[in-house]
């Protein structure tokens, strides 16, 4: 694995390379630091070798120690103050029926009873290239970020003209107080998502809330168990560009008491 920190493009892991974004190129803030500190013992811990790459010859210095002083056998807790309120997960509606008529949400290893290994083999023959053990885990992103839906899309993303004008269907986004998950015995910090949970979250335990595009109202409604269903909403989707219906979401959660 390749740790590459630069001050260009947008933070993404792909191809076996963690291509980390500064956001005060070169000064590391603390979140930032974090981060590195996690990624870089998330990745021993799984016994892979790290190479790092960076044109300022400090930060190189700062970020090479680290990984020789990490052995990955620590942990490095989520930021105790978190970044935003919420996390959210997101899926396409016919999984989300499945997660709600179940009460959980579950890593693609227990949904399709396959190792990570064999689910990232099978999936970069359709062009994704995400590691093995990211399919043993339920992943979360920061509760404002639009990356949830991009994934829900990208299996069958509109034209540029539907885009724009809003003729697609946004995901369903699952949404948890960040202060919340962490309390979950099988979350962990991986430097590059903002927190995730190892094999199942239980909804009824956790969801704060479940965002659901109207148009999906009819075939999500009658899968929803009584303790679930005064967390669930629907608002109208169709005619917003991603960037609109991503503000009227998070808009809409901060709302809700």
């Amino acid at each position: 694995m390749i740790l590459e920190i630069s001050n260009d493009g947008v933070t993404k892991l792909q191809n076996g390379i963690h291509h980390f974004v500064l956001s005060d190129y070169p000064n590391i803030k603390e979140w930032e630091w974090n981060n590195i500190l996690a990624f870089i013992s998330y990745e021993k811990n799984l016994g892979h070798q790290l190479e790092v790459t960076c044109e300022d010859d400090d930060i190189l210095s700062l970020v090479n120690n680290a990984v020789n002083q990490l052995d990955g056998t620590e942990y490095i807790p989520p930021i105790e103050e978190a970044i935003e309120e919420f996390v959210y997960h997101a899926t396409d509606a016919i999984a989300a029926e499945k997660i709600l008529s179940s009460d959980r949400i579950l890593s693609a290893t227990k949904v399709y009873g396959k190792t990570g290994e064999e689910l990232a083999i099978e999936r970069r023959e359709i062009g994704w290239e995400d590691p093995a053990d990211f399919y043993e885990y339920v992943m979360f992103g920061w509760g404002t970020h639009l990356v949830g839906d991009y994934v829900v899309l990208s299996e069958n993303f509109p034209n540029e003209e539907d885009f724009l004008k809003g003729n697609f269907d946004a995901g369903v986004r699952f949404y948890f107080r960040y202060e919340d998950i962490i309390k979950h015995k099988g979350h962990t910090f991986d430097g590059y998502h903002a927190i995730k949970v190892k094999g199942e979250i239980i909804l009824s335990d956790y969801l704060f809330a479940c965002i659901v595009p109207e148009q999906y109202k009819k075939q999500i409604e009658s899968c929803i168990p009584q303790e679930l269903a005064n967390r669930v909403y629907y608002l109208p989707q169709r005619g917003l560009t991603l960037e609109e219906w991503n503000d009227k979401v998070v808009n809409f959660v901060s709302t809700i008491q």
